[in-house]
């Protein structure tokens, strides 16, 4: 790309997970076997893990939106303004489907993100990274998130970053 390009990115918006809107949250997150192995260690999560994944979300305070483009979910997002431990806000999942790698989603997605902590009148947000995710590791580093600690949670290594605003 040259110095002259225009890097535009696809328009997403955020629309809130609902109850009754559950399957499309397990399509989304059943798409993404990898990351399922490594986190859950089975490929495919069934509707009991999804409801809990929903419900564990809500009871935190969490924030959790499908991520649309066009008036179609293309992955989901999920995010806490304030982190009761930190009082920071973290960033807990940002989760594309399969079908939709490649496209710019997850970066629009960020971005968006990034945009609506800053009218919060926030400076930094927070993320983890499960050890031995490298796709999701270089993703982050490469939009300038920068490691700081790392933590053992649910038998899993957590790497955490974070990035200021």
């Amino acid at each position: 790309m040259n110095e002259n390009s225009i890097n535009l990115l696809p328009l997403v918006e955020f629309q809130p997970v609902t109850s009754n809107r559950l399957e499309l949250l397990k399509q989304i997150v059943n798409s993404n076997k990898d990351y399922n192995l490594l986190s859950k260690s089975h490929a495919e999560l069934t509707d009991a893990e999804i409801l809990e994944m929903y419900e564990s979300s809500k009871r935190i305070g969490a924030v959790m939106s499908y991520i649309m483009v066009n008036g179609s979910p293309v992955g989901v997002i999920d995010y806490l303004i304030e982190n009761p431990s930190d009082k920071l806000p973290w960033l807990g999942l940002l989760m594309i489907h399969t079908q939709n790698h490649g496209k710019g989603y997850a970066l629009a997605s960020l971005e968006n993100y990034e945009f609506l902590m800053r009218q919060e009148g926030l400076k930094k947000v927070r993320l983890g990274v499960i050890k031995g995710n490298d796709h999701a590791l270089k993703f982050w580093v490469k939009r300038g998130f920068t490691f700081y600690q790392q933590k053992l949670s649910d038998k899993l290594t957590i790497m955490c970053f974070e990035k200021e605003l």
